[in-house]
């Protein structure tokens, strides 16, 4: 019987393009930055159309798709996810991290390009750990975030809540989670009121 010997173990990063959207609305200098980020199962495409209304809102809309595709697409469209499926924490958590690398490496290097004034992250219930993570993990990029249908996850943030009270939340459920003029307009009024 042949003796098997390990020779090597380890582990290798793997890169995957991960497309966005970028669009500006709005003829003032210097506007918010929105990044949006769609629930589980969506992609680019579904996002844009659920955004769509949102997109009226004076400033740049950065649109992104989770990386993580689905093994076998839905009715043959294909969704992706924030975080590989696992139920390790530390996967999880590192794909929490890898996702927000690539979200920030992003938006480092349109923020010499645009006039955003500052940054507005809006998320869906089902893409709200990611949200909540970026904001924890990165509290200097965020100033207001918008959540449609879910509530925050503060699990990830330190005991020291004095780095995120800068940080103005707003969340939309029921009626009021419904993207029409109003849900617009109300957003409008209150980006517009800080």
């Amino acid at each position: 019987m042949n003796e098997k010997e390990l020779l090597l173990s380890g582990k290798a990063t793997f890169h995957v393009e991960v497309p966005y959207r970028l669009y500006r609305t709005g003829n003032a200098a210097s506007q918010p930055l929105y990044v949006y980020l769609h629930e589980n199962g969506l992609n680019l495409v579904r996002l844009e159309e659920k955004a769509n209304p949102l997109l009226d809102l004076p400033g740049y809309h950065l649109l992104f798709q989770a990386p993580y595709a689905e093994i076998a697409p839905v009715e043959g469209e294909r969704g992706y996810h924030w975080i590989p499926e696992s139920d390790d924490d530390a996967t999880v958590t590192s794909a929490r991290e890898h996702v927000s690398e690539f979200m920030q490496e992003v938006i480092d290097g349109l923020l010499p390009h645009i006039q955003g004034n500052r940054l507005v992250l809006v998320g869906w219930e089902r893409s709200r750990r990611q949200v909540s993570y970026f904001c924890a993990t990165r509290p200097h990029y965020v100033n207001e975030l918008i959540l449609f249908e879910g509530s925050m996850d503060q699990s990830w943030m330190e005991e020291d809540r004095k780095r995120y009270r800068h940080l103005r939340v707003l969340g939309l459920s029921g009626k009021d989670a419904e993207i029409n003029k109003n849900t617009v307009n109300t957003i409008s009024r209150w980006i517009e009121s800080n």
